[in-house]
């Protein structure tokens, strides 16, 4: 499944499906093909609304997909940008299919309409942020905000209750000696005004005054050695550029507990937020990110029969794997194979089936769920697949083998332990 995102000032806009499959109300679709070929997923026709014309002509950014080469569009337009009359324009959307798996691409549509009277100035109508859960190995998303060209608002991303969240580093690229002017090895993309910088030397809680071509000037003077590298976090001043967007890729980290991440936006000149936004000044955006959660499946040997006690090769499995927390598991996890033998020496007794049938609801959880998965507390969804038992009484020692496949659809909120008691499957008799 993939993503359409549209951000509309002063037109509307509809989508229609070719090949593709469009679904939550157009901004989401899904496609299959074979690799090599050529499919058109669907069209767009943004219109402004009366009054207004496209001074800038509507864009589509594929920078968010996996293969943004493999994209290709064409348009059609009423009126001209040059004529200074053009009021819609149709996007044909085309995608050659790589060798190599691509999911999850999201497409950016963004067409502003302007009026014919003077434009408004200093005005933030929008953002788009990706605001679902994200698992224990992190995740990068992107910020991106609509306003007039050259309107600006404080942003922060941080920790909720604690730090800031770092948005990028850069390396300093001469020894400097109590100067304001700090020299670095990069291009300062992703640098802005008011960052607070950190790093090996740095003295106080410096911030970003101004970005030059070559380097930055901080509010304090430093001395820091070349090859030190700084971290640039905090609130900032974000500058709407000409195409009326601001954009800022986020990299949320790994973590080991649960975090809850706010990205923080503010008004600086006052009822600079319009609708919808007007009055909301601050903005606060919340994202969960998960730690793993380790799934524990427990044999127990909870009602032996009173003659020829099993002994088991094994008591527990673990899955401490990640699925996602939408409910889809990712393409890197590997289901649990439960696989344990149940034993009895004792003479003269076999092995039988229990009374009841091996099947997922022989798997304790909080109450009894119908057909294939078991849902535990804190939301955990286990789905169960190949149950099999193979009984050998051919020998003195007599063996039952017991297996089935669990895989954990969703990952909760805790650790978790379900359980299967061998008594309720297996049994012996003289």
């Amino acid at each position: 499944m993939s993503n359409i995102t549209s951000i509309l000032q002063n037109c509307t806009e509809v989508t229609t499906a070719v090949d593709a499959t469009l679904s939550n109300n157009n901004t989401t679709y899904s496609i299959t093909a074979f690799p090599g070929q050529t499919k058109t997923l669907f069209t767009k026709q943004v219109t402004v609304t009366a009054n207004h014309v496209f001074k800038d002509a509507p864009a589509v950014d594929f920078s968010e997909t996996a293969f943004p080469q493999n994209y290709s569009v064409t348009t059609i337009d009423t009126g001209s940008i040059s004529g200074g009359n053009l009021t819609s324009r149709k996007f044909v959307v085309n995608y050659l299919f790589p060798f190599k798996s691509s999911v999850g691409d999201s497409i950016l549509f963004n067409s502003t309409g302007s009026a014919n009277f003077a434009a408004s100035t200093g005005k933030i109508y929008s953002y788009s942020l990706d605001q679902s859960n994200i698992g224990s190995n992190g995740s990068r998303r992107v910020l991106t905000i609509n306003g007039d060209p050259n309107a600006t608002l404080t942003v922060r991303v941080r920790i909720n209750g604690g730090a800031n969240v770092p948005i990028t580093t850069n390396v300093v690229s001469a020894n400097t000696s109590s100067s304001t002017t700090v020299p670095l090895q990069l291009k300062a993309n992703n640098i802005y005004v008011g960052m607070t910088v950190s790093g090996t030397g740095i003295s106080g809680t410096p911030t970003v005054a101004s970005i030059t071509s070559t380097g930055i000037t901080l509010s304090t003077a430093q001395t820091l050695t070349a090859t030190t590298t700084l971290t640039f976090s905090g609130s900032f001043t974000a500058t709407i550029g000409s195409d009326g967007l601001f954009t800022l890729p986020i990299i949320f980290p790994p973590t080991a507990t649960d975090v809850v991440y706010n990205v923080i936006l503010t008004e600086i000149a006052a009822n600079s937020f319009v609708s919808p936004l007007a009055g909301e000044s601050p903005i606060t955006l919340a994202i969960n990110q998960y730690k793993k959660t380790v799934i524990t499946f427990g044999i127990t040997n909870n009602s032996p029969p009173a003659s020829g006690s099993f002994t088991l090769s094994a008591t527990s499995f673990t899955d401490s794997g990640e699925a996602n927390r939408n409910n889809s598991v990712l393409l890197s996890y590997e289901p649990t194979e439960v696989l344990l033998t149940a034993s009895t020496s004792a003479s003269g007794y076999s092995i039988i089936l229990g009374g009841q049938e091996f099947t997922t609801q022989r798997w304790s959880s909080p109450a009894a769920v119908p057909g294939k998965y078991i849902t535990l507390t804190g939301g955990t969804v286990i789905n169960f697949t190949n149950f099999s038992i193979v009984i050998d009484n051919s020998q003195s020692t007599k063996v039952a083998t017991v297996s089935c496949v669990a895989t954990v659809l969703f990952h909760g909120s805790s650790n978790q332990t379900t359980n299967l008691n061998i008594n309720d499957i297996l049994t012996t008799q003289q």
